[in-house]
């Protein structure tokens, strides 16, 4: 189990790593799915393990709702703005975000390292990798100018939140579980909507554009 998870959780970051470097709205997209399904893959490797039935109900939302559902309303939304377009711009070039987000991966594991929690099914590597998602996930929304890629880098750091909350609470009720992926949800039926009427606006969804708007 312990090489389950390490091999999981180290592939959600480097999925994690594929978003702040993906050009693509269409490959970020992929990669936020990517990164739910392990996630969800590492819930219910851990349901194997503590026979914990809400874990398995969890995994399988997570793959669905975060995996499934959510990239397609993306999808859906942005398929006649960005959605094949190369992004061109950004605030962050590649060299330089590679090493931001390793250097914010090794804070994340120096912290890990540091904070007093106690963990049950998962381990303190684990914690650190998560909270290295958050890291890069956040950085990544400022690093990028499309609105579309923006929002998959906070998708990928609430995936973060999601896996801390793995390792220091596994036995988190299924009713607050699924009122957050409800949340997370509506959120995105929103964002993905104002990001489309964004493009019909200003025939961009660089957000750098929106300055043209102020008076």
């Amino acid at each position: 189990m312990a090489l389950a998870e390490a091999v999981l959780s180290t592939l959600i970051l480097i999925a994690t790593f594929w978003l702040l470097i993906a050009r693509q709205v269409r490959a970020a997209i992929n990669g936020y799915a990517a990164q739910s399904i392990l996630l969800g893959g590492l819930a219910i490797a851990l349901f194997a393990a503590s026979h914990l039935p809400h874990l398995l109900a969890l995994g399988i939302l997570t793959i669905v709702i975060k995996g499934a559902v959510i990239p397609a309303v993306i999808k859906i939304q942005v398929r006649g703005t960005s959605y094949r377009r190369r992004e061109t711009a950004y605030y962050v070039g590649f060299p330089t975000a590679l090493l931001i987000g390793a250097g914010l991966s090794l804070i994340g594991l120096v912290a890990a390292s540091r904070l007093p929690f106690h963990t049950d099914l998962l381990s303190e590597p684990v914690l650190g990798l998560a909270i290295a998602v958050i890291l890069v996930g956040l950085f990544t929304t400022m690093a990028r100018r499309d609105a579309v890629l923006q929002l998959a880098g906070l998708l990928a750091a609430e995936n973060g939140l999601l896996l801390v909350g793995l390792v220091v609470s596994p036995g988190l009720g299924l009713l607050i579980e699924f009122a957050l992926f409800l949340d997370v949800l509506i959120g995105v039926v929103v964002m993905a909507f104002l990001i489309a009427r964004m493009h019909e606006t200003i025939a961009s969804t660089d957000t750098s554009e929106l300055s043209r708007l102020r008076g």
